[in-house]
């Protein structure tokens, strides 16, 4: 999803895994998936006054700050609601061509790793 979303939108965004190939762009970090550790909503940031990930409305964003939701505060802010319940898309199928097509694109760490290994061969021949 990270590869085609990039390359829907390339002047904004990038699957570059060097930071030096991005341009200013923001990275859409595909190796995320299978293995890789993701925050879950309402996790514990090891952060200065334990802040949460907390769901929120587009519109809200300008309203509040990220010590507004910590591990005292957030259990009182969410009641007896669920905002997520309201905020997620329906569930979807992806169609069969997304599948495929994503079995398609290498991994990029793996490129990144030897691209990485190429320059650093560059920079140290005379």
């Amino acid at each position: 999803m990270c590869a085609r979303a990039a390359a829907r939108g390339p002047e904004i965004a990038t699957t570059a895994f060097l930071r030096a190939d991005r341009g200013g762009r923001v990275f859409l970090d595909p190796t995320r998936a299978g293995g890789a550790t993701l925050v879950a909503a309402y996790s514990p940031r090891a952060r200065p006054g334990l802040p949460v990930s907390f769901p929120l409305a587009w519109d809200d964003l300008d309203a509040v700050s990220p010590s507004d939701f910590t591990v005292t505060t957030a259990a009182r802010l969410l009641g007896d609601t669920d905002p997520w319940r309201s905020l997620r898309p329906p569930a979807a199928a992806l169609p069969e061509v997304l599948v495929e097509e994503g079995r398609a694109i290498p991994v990029p760490r793996v490129q990144a790793m030897h691209e990485g290994k190429r320059r650093k061969r560059a920079r140290e021949r005379p």
